[in-house]
């Protein structure tokens, strides 16, 4: 019998710690998350053609991700309906 065959494998090691990448990931997210709005903390004009809004940076910056998030979404889905 050689050692290979008489040896845990790596994980099953007592003593031995996998690192929890997932949780490793998602907590380096939300530390970018913080730092983000922390940065992000000016006032800007913003004007919507009716009216004008005076919001922090952060605000107009995640408003932007949101609506391409849904024109992403939307966009594909409208057009195929449209097609047929």
């Amino acid at each position: 019998m050689s050692d290979d065959e008489t040896r845990p494998p790596q994980g099953d090691r007592p003593g031995s710690r996998d690192v929890p990448w997932r949780m490793v990931i998602w907590a380096a997210i939300a530390l970018y998350a913080i730092v983000f709005l922390l940065v992000n903390d000016e006032k800007q004009s913003v004007s919507f053609v009716f009216f004008t809004v005076n919001t922090r940076l952060v605000w107009l910056i995640l408003l932007s991700m949101g609506l391409g998030a849904a024109l992403a979404i939307i966009g594909p889905r409208w057009w195929r309906s449209r097609r047929r």
